[in-house]
């Protein structure tokens, strides 16, 4: 899913927390080769907010076990719970799709409980918006990253991206996702680029606002793991070879205060590397022949072995 195409860290803003530390200790023992993964565990959704989607997919005894909290002090709560059991950045649902049109807030002042806490240690808050309303919200709490641009359709206008550039929030544009979702509710093939154009353009307001951009697509939830379809998306958003790259390696270490460590080529930074066959300054395509991904010097994937 991930070292084919040359990751050496991903986030991970959404899972069984018990589930993918037992897989980060299996690949952290060199049990497995695979990326450094950061993990937020399961995420906190609005009180009777569970996205109808996953209500569609889980079984009832497990969305009875997702956290919905109800008051400030409860999501102070479930945040240090995640945190001490290994999660290492927290998600926040701040506006929740409980129908393919409706979204439920995440009331502010329980959102800024959870982020509180998460910044008392240290550690970033992705948040799901969903709308303009989850975006507000997200920036009266302080979260940090919004992990989608927004679903539900609605232009992005020159006083909400001056705000979100304010509070200096980052996007993570996740295009390729809309149109997978898109496919799933059997969207014909006008509705689905239209759809998927509304989010190119959100996301080309605000990188040439000099927002920043990190990469991902969220794979794992989608089961196309081939991220090529985003590399394009965001070209046609207008970001340069360059920019696309600043989104895989410089912008993610500085949002994470990993840059004395990571996302660049120095001696005395992790060994993170990457070699492609060809230059995606030619070709934006050409980021995806991974010909070596290696981690901390050793080799977790090569085109060549067999």
């Amino acid at each position: 899913m991930f070292t084919r195409y040359g990751f050496t860290t991903v986030v991970d803003i959404g899972s069984f927390l018990q589930n993918t530390v037992a897989l980060k200790s299996r690949i952290e023992n060199g049990e497995i080769a695979g990326p450094r993964i950061l993990t937020a565990g399961a995420p906190l959704y609005p009180s009777d907010g569970i996205p109808f989607y996953l209500l569609d997919s889980l079984p009832p005894n497990i969305i009875k076990l997702l956290d919905q909290p109800s008051d400030s002090e409860q999501a102070s709560n479930k945040v240090k719970r995640n945190l001490n059991s290994g999660a290492e950045v927290i998600k926040l649902f701040t506006g929740s799709l409980i129908g393919p049109t409706k979204v439920k807030p995440m009331p502010v002042e329980i959102a800024r409980a959870a982020v509180k806490t998460a910044h008392q240690q240290g550690k970033l808050v992705f948040t799901h918006p969903s709308n303009i309303e989850g975006i507000k919200i997200a920036l009266a709490a302080g979260v940090d990253v919004l992990a989608h641009t927004t679903s539900i359709a609605a232009d992005w206008d020159a006083s909400l991206i001056a705000e979100m550039k304010q509070h200096q929030i980052a996007l993570v544009p996740t295009l390729k996702l809309w149109k997978y979702e898109a496919s799933r509710s059997n969207a014909d093939a006008e509705t689905t680029k239209k759809f998927v154009n509304a989010s190119i353009e959100k996301l080309a307001v605000y990188s040439k606002a000099g927002g920043q951009i990190l990469f991902g697509t969220d794979v794992g939830y989608m089961t196309d793991y081939d991220p090529l379809e985003e590399y394009q998306y965001m070209s046609q958003a207008g970001l340069t070879p360059m920019q696309i790259l600043a989104s895989l390696t410089t912008s993610p270490s500085e949002r994470f205060n990993e840059q004395n460590k990571r996302g660049k080529i120095a001696v005395g930074t992790d060994a993170d590397l990457v070699i492609l066959d060809a230059d995606p300054a030619q070709d934006i395509r050409n980021f995806v022949k991974v010909h070596t991904t290696i981690r901390h010097g050793k080799i977790i994937y090569s085109s060549q072995t067999k």
